[in-house]
């Protein structure tokens, strides 16, 4: 079990990503740490708080954010976004090596890619499509 997998698995267990509009990487991030524990706490914020000792994904430069220009590529050429940079680290943990590779090559990569390039990804759409219009009330 990662170091990851333990801290994710903890009781009081917290993670932060950015707030405002979510993206697929964002969705699938969560849904993969609420897998693994679904009593985990996720905060959204516009910067991690300093003092913060949870799990960082994608915002704050960490192991788990893409957002820098030097952030890692895969060997075919796709962009990590942060569900892939978690998958990474997890999948073979839930799926097993094989599998967790399959997974990531037909699933995690091209949210990744649509993520970081904007290629269009019908999955990745639909959750934008949750996001509210710039001039929709709050309520």
């Amino acid at each position: 079990m990662s170091n990851l997998s333990e801290q994710i698995k903890q009781n009081n267990a917290t993670a932060f990503t950015h707030s405002g509009k979510f993206h697929a990487d964002d969705v699938f991030s969560s849904a993969l740490l609420l897998y693994l524990n679904p009593e985990i706490r996720i905060i959204r914020g516009n910067k991690v708080p300093e003092d913060f000792d949870g799990i960082v994904f994608d915002i704050g430069r960490g192991r788990y954010d893409h957002h820098q220009k030097d952030s890692r590529i895969r060997e075919n050429g796709i962009p990590y976004a942060a569900f892939g940079l978690l998958w990474e680290e997890l999948g073979a943990e839930i799926l097993g090596e094989e599998l967790a590779q399959k997974f990531d090559e037909s699933f995690v990569q091209p949210l990744d890619n649509n993520d970081n390039t904007g290629e269009k990804n019908e999955l990745a759409t639909l959750i934008g499509n949750f996001n509210p219009g710039w001039d929709s009330k709050s309520s």
